[in-house]
């Protein structure tokens, strides 16, 4: 897959020396040495949607110590407006840089902070926003205490490592992503949301056979929409989940049965084949399965229908992309 902008600076220098030492004791310890911090975004999309346009105001980091560091993210046309980023328009491995290169010392740190401008019907072209398929627009909110504007999206836990580091912020929107009933607002929530070191991470990518494509389709007629096509995707699970669900958790804060990431199942016009993408994944033991019913699937409701048409067992490696393949069993 192509990468669409210029993947983070090569070498994400996160380095922190240790305290000088000298043979005079009366000697100060020396400031620990800054390096660098890099951070782009990538998505894996959600159907129905044609742009979700997310406003980025700042980053910001917060060490174990108690220190913060907070950079503005501002767009490279117009320096003093904050980012705004369509999400579909980098999915799979495809990333936006959205800092590169910002002074930090190393460590560890307590959490990561995005800033976003919350959506404004009166201003919806500079505000977060997402278009509809047929071309409608509706305000793009993330909540947080307070009524200024401005959401935020938290990530707990992280580690500037002293060798090169690589960070995305990953938004699985199938998870993530909510529309109220009752509101003309569209709502996206960090529970989709994933910080990932991307040296210490690997991409699973692979295909699904079109008779496997086809039987899916047949299986769940029932499943069948009234408007649109099947939602085919593939669902990443942890290796001990024992009986896989959709995305729907029951207790938002806590890992459940539910999937950890998911992609949607695409045709490639250029062999003619679907073709899918998980990106980011931490090596490490899992489930990966096939479905062509993630179109009922609802992160706010637990889908009673929804089924799993195919799961296999895999193993992601240090250092090592792995290809995976959906077939009709024998």
């Amino acid at each position: 897959m192509n990468i669409k902008t210029t993947l983070l600076s090569s070498a994400v220098l996160l380095a922190l020396a240790g305290c000088g030492s000298s043979s005079d004791d009366n000697s100060s310890p020396t400031e620990p040495q800054k390096s660098t911090f890099s951070l782009g975004v990538s998505d894996a999309p959600v159907n129905g949607l044609k742009a979700v346009n997310v406003v980025f105001n700042a980053i910001t980091l917060k060490a174990q110590g108690g220190e913060e560091f907070s950079f503005e993210t501002r767009s490279e046309n117009d320096n003093t407006m904050a980012q705004m980023v369509n999400l579909l328009d980098y999915t799979g491995s495809d990333i936006f840089a959205l800092l590169d290169d910002q002074a930090v010392p190393a460590g560890e740190y307590s959490w990561l902070r995005a800033d976003v401008i919350n959506g404004d019907s009166n201003n919806l072209t500079l505000t977060s926003h997402v278009v509809y398929e047929d071309d409608s627009i509706a305000p793009l909110i993330v909540k947080r205490k307070g009524n200024d504007g401005v959401g935020e999206i938290q990530l707990d836990g992280f580690t500037l490592n002293q060798t090169a580091n690589e960070f995305v912020l990953e938004f699985d929107l199938k998870k993530s992503l909510v529309d109220p009933q009752n509101s003309n607002e569209i709502f996206l929530k960090p529970r989709g949301v994933r910080l990932e070191n991307l040296a210490q991470s690997q991409n699973i990518s692979g295909t699904i056979s079109d008779s496997l494509y086809a039987n899916c389709e047949t299986d769940n007629v029932d499943l069948a929409p009234e408007i649109g096509d099947f939602g085919h995707a593939v669902y990443l699970y942890a290796a001990d989940v024992a009986e896989p669900t959709d995305i729907y958790q029951i207790n938002q804060q806590t890992a459940t049965d539910s999937p950890l990431a998911t992609a949607n199942v695409v045709l490639d016009e250029s062999d003619n084949q679907y073709k899918f993408e998980v990106a980011f994944i931490a090596p490490g033991d899992y489930q990966l399965a096939y479905t062509c019913a993630a179109h009922i699937d609802d992160a706010e409701i637990q889908d009673v229908e929804f089924n799993l048409q195919q799961i296999k067992t895999i193993s992601v490696a240090d250092g090592a992309d792995l290809s995976v393949n959906f077939t009709v069993s024998p």
